[in-house]
């Protein structure tokens, strides 16, 4: 008879143990898919306890983050319908709803824009300046870069001549570094982070800037309970009433409050994801 290596032994003991214990295996437990290029799953879990702490509080339900760094694995997570809500950008909730029916029920305030920024010490002022530079900017599952390329084209520019060269950037950080070190010459962003970068004494000039699209986007799962719906919109929509989430997830991140959405609120980026498939 042949017998397991007792390091081996152990090792899948512990595994069947925390298929038992971990809350992610809890069957009634609501998976809020998050997605972000730029932070570990693990910061992103920690970015998104509290909000998930107060859902459960409110659902009387729990909810857990399942963080993911790919576009392609959060959007195949959602064809499957593992989430049953999904917070993030615009483009994303869309793409979802297109896939598996995800339904928009809050954003936050406001537009997001892309800003095409330059160092003001160069030679870069104006749109016509750009022509034959180096432009850098995210890839091309990017909000960013679909409201970037929706505004080239209604200028009439295709990027692929317009432009030297075009990198492709996952971290939003990387544009600011490329163009301090002098790697682009243009960068592209969300012109809440222009604002950002300005204010921390980086002299940048706005050469371009985007029309606005939905910030972002909490959508629900189309199949699940219509009372669960109703609960995690109000739930979302007093979430500024809430000292927990006014003390961590809203004053982390600056937004006032989450307001109400529907379908309509998102034609533009509907029509934004049609473009970027052509």
């Amino acid at each position: 008879m042949r017998y397991l290596p007792y390091a081996l032994l152990r090792a899948v003991i512990l595994l069947l143990l925390s298929l038992f214990t971990h809350p992610l295996m809890a069957a009634d437990a609501l998976v809020l898919g998050v997605q972000d290029y730029s932070s570990s799953p693990r910061m992103i879990s920690l970015q998104f306890r509290d909000m998930a702490a107060y859902l459960s509080k409110k659902l009387g339900q729990q909810v857990i983050v399942e963080p993911v760094q790919s576009y392609e694995r959060y959007m195949d997570r959602a064809r499957q319908k593992r989430y049953a809500f999904m917070y993030g950008p615009p483009s994303m909730a869309m793409e979802a709803n297109a896939l598996a029916g995800y339904e928009p029920v809050a954003k936050i305030p406001g537009l997001l824009s892309a800003a095409f920024m330059s160092s003001a010490d160069g030679d870069i002022a104006f749109p016509e300046d750009m022509k034959g530079k180096r432009i850098g900017m995210p890839d091309d599952n990017s909000l960013m870069t679909m409201l970037a390329f929706a505004k080239l084209r209604e200028m009439k520019i295709d990027p692929r001549k317009y432009f030297s060269s075009v990198f492709v950037f996952n971290d939003a950080e990387d544009v600011i570094s490329a163009l301090k070190l002098g790697m682009i010459d243009v960068g592209v962003a969300n012109s809440s982070l222009y604002n950002a970068w300005s204010a921390q004494g980086n002299n940048l000039n706005l050469v371009l800037q985007s029309s606005g699209a939905p910030h972002l986007t909490f959508a629900v799962r189309s199949d699940l309970p219509a009372d669960l719906k109703a609960r995690v919109t109000d739930a979302l929509l007093s979430a500024h009433k809430d000292a927990d989430m006014l003390n961590t997830y809203l004053k982390r991140t600056g937004f006032p409050n989450f307001e109400p959405a529907s379908m309509k609120d998102f034609e533009g980026v509907k029509k934004l994801l049609a473009d970027s498939k052509k």
